[in-house]
């Protein structure tokens, strides 16, 4: 069966359309988070591609369709990559898709209407390919590494950045009309791998949304001032932290922020279920309001990660209260299999290093929590102030 080129452009359409539709409701109704909120993004900039396409099925050129076309796939490709980037809790990287997405509307004006349907169509595979690559990248980094369909997204977007760098080469030294292009990357083929690779991404962009939903659990709930797990909620532990901040550096009294993050949290989720992972948060705040002292303020940062404002002398004092939390976490297996016990990644921060600003004391945890799981986990770092240089 051989089919034309019009049939693989309007089977390419159809797919991206059904499958953008699927995943944008999807995220509309059920999991309206910010990475599904951004991979949306790309699906509706996708489907622009296909009606911007569309606009030249009669056979009549137009100019602007193809400007449209160029751009809006620019943006679609960034926009996976933008969408990992948030799933590995990473800074957004919006202008590098700016950047590049100038670059392609610049280079396909330049070219004007006078080259047809591929105007920048070099410059624009050129910055595919670039973005691909760094989606790639990402897909097998920070909380995808070990993810088997971050694996897949990884390899299917290496497949894509190849075709298209080796594709803008091919263009450029051989034009449209030579064989190599004719033969390999004609219109018709490139639909046929995108319907392969558009089905591929979505599955496996599918299947991040499901397990990144299992990672919140409990964490993302709250009840009134609280997190579902008993604890100040990240709202409200901010407030409290600040006004018991405020007046520490008043009294000129010593305060440490000690960081918790419970170690392989999506592993527990993905092996034994969410109600495991929902125990294993809850069993992680309750040990902590057991070992931390009374007048401490305890929040719930995120799913996993907790944090405590505990008044210390020195950062050995912090130490030893984040090695008690520690010791009382691992003694005590978790219900649901015996084999199960926690572990966690924790930072301290004190107001002598640090002073007495929230932001400055959570970033210089953050950092040290990062310190500790790059080691592993199941260790305890002390973020100390930088040198004076």
């Amino acid at each position: 069966m051989h089919l034309d080129t019009l049939t693989l452009l309007l089977l390419n359409g159809v797919v991206v359309a059904l499958c953008g539709v699927s995943f944008v409701l999807n995220t509309a109704f059920n999991r309206n988070d910010a990475v599904g909120r951004i991979w949306s993004m790309a699906f509706i900039a996708a489907m622009t591609v296909t009606v911007a396409h569309g606009a030249s099925v009669t056979g009549q050129f137009i100019w602007w369709a193809i400007v449209v076309a160029n751009v809006a796939l620019t943006i679609a490709v960034g926009a996976v990559w933008l969408g990992l980037r948030r799933y590995n809790r990473r800074r957004r990287g919006s202008w590098v898709i700016a950047t590049i997405s100038v670059a392609v509307l610049a280079a396909t004006l330049l070219h004007g209407e006078s080259a047809g349907r591929w105007a920048g169509a070099a410059e624009m595979w050129i910055g595919l390919a670039v973005m691909l690559a760094l989606g790639a990248l990402e897909a097998v980094r920070g909380r995808l590494r070990r993810n088997l369909s971050g694996r897949i997204l990884a390899v299917a977007l290496w497949v894509a950045a190849l075709t298209a760098l080796v594709r803008a080469i091919v263009f450029t030294v051989d034009g449209v009309t030579g064989e190599m292009f004719l033969t390999y990357f004609n219109t018709a083929n490139m639909a046929a791998l995108g319907l392969c690779l558009v089905v591929v991404v979505t599955i496996a962009a599918s299947v991040l949304r499901a397990e990144q939903g299992t990672t919140s659990a409990v964490g993302d709930l709250t009840d009134g001032i609280h997190s579902a797990a008993g604890v100040l909620s990240a709202a409200a532990f901010v407030q409290a932290a600040t006004d018991h901040l405020d007046r520490a550096h008043t009294a000129r009294v010593g305060l440490a922020l000690i960081g918790a993050d419970i170690d392989n949290l999506p592993e527990i989720n993905t092996a034994f279920g969410r109600v495991a992972g929902d125990e294993a948060i809850a069993r992680f705040a309750a040990k902590l309001r057991e070992s931390a002292p009374v007048l401490s303020i305890i929040g719930h940062r995120a799913s996993g990660r907790f944090l405590v404002l505990a008044a210390a002398d020195s950062a050995a004092e912090a130490r030893a209260l984040a090695e008690r939390i520690q010791t009382a976490l691992v003694e005590e297996p978790m219900t649901e299999a015996s084999l199960i016990r926690l572990t966690a990644s924790f930072g301290i921060a004190d107001t002598f290093d640090h002073g007495y600003s929230l932001t400055a004391l959570g970033d210089a945890v953050n950092t040290a929590i990062g310190t500790v799981t790059v080691r592993g986990g199941n260790d305890i770092a002390v973020q100390l102030a930088p040198l004076a240089s």
